[in-house]
């Protein structure tokens, strides 16, 4: 049960990252400069899952729900530093242009993933109280405080069971933004350094690219066609 339940939370909390969430910084909640820090980051973005509609949803409904899930991938997310992260050595032995292309192939990857995938189930097992968040607090990483890990604690009562969802920030500018996400012991930077290394080391880094380019345009000819089936 714990195992069904963490594919749950991973989906819930982050319908964006392919694997693992959706939370974001709201607009209307976002604290000023002087006020945030690594904690209320995250406390701000599960407010974002609140604004999401559920249940039989207008094609007005759903656009508001894919504006928020691309304020989550563009915004929320700092996807530079987890292609830096997730590519490793690799990084380093790609041109510039590349690894800016790179970047980009990733956001556009992940946000179709968001926009493909069906929040509605654990939006709901939170607006039901079938489960709540703990936050921990967090610590930086470095002397300069630009790098943080934050704590917290899903805790789901009905199966007690309880969840460790952790995250690591990088501060840009006056905001901290996701590039790590920590599910018990599995860490979303880990899976994907495990998957790029498995697949440059077998058959080279374009094998690599041609493979995510494959993927995001699968992922967008299911979206296209279930758009046209909503529509008939």
């Amino acid at each position: 049960m714990k195992k069904i339940f963490k594919a749950s939370v991973i989906s819930a909390a982050f319908v964006c990252f392919f694997l693992l969430t959706q939370p974001t910084i709201s607009a209307q909640t976002k604290a000023s400069p002087e006020e945030e820090t690594p904690t209320k980051a995250i406390q701000h973005l599960d407010k974002m899952l609140d604004q999401f509609h559920i249940g039989t949803l207008t094609p007005k409904q759903e656009e508001e729900n894919h504006e928020l899930k691309r304020k989550i991938i563009r915004g929320t997310f700092n996807i530079n530093e987890l292609a830096k992260l997730a590519l490793a050595g690799h990084w380093e032995k790609i041109t510039k242009e590349e690894q800016e292309n790179f970047v980009k192939l990733l956001t556009d990857l992940l946000e179709e993933k968001a926009l493909f995938s069906k929040e509605q189930v654990g939006v709901k097992n939170k607006a039901a109280k079938k489960y709540t968040v703990l936050y921990k607090g967090h610590k930086f990483l470095n002397p300069e405080k630009t790098l943080a890990f934050v704590t917290t604690k899903v805790v789901v009562p009905s199966e007690n069971v309880t969840i460790g969802l952790n995250y690591k920030l990088k501060k840009d500018g006056d905001e901290w933004r996701i590039f790590d996400v920590i599910v018990d012991e599995a860490s979303l930077v880990s899976n994907y350094k495990y998957q790029f290394n498995s697949i440059i080391t077998k058959h080279g880094y374009p094998d690599l690219v041609r493979r995510m380019t494959e993927k995001l345009d699968e992922i967008k000819g299911k979206r296209n066609a279930a758009n046209k089936s909503s529509e008939l």
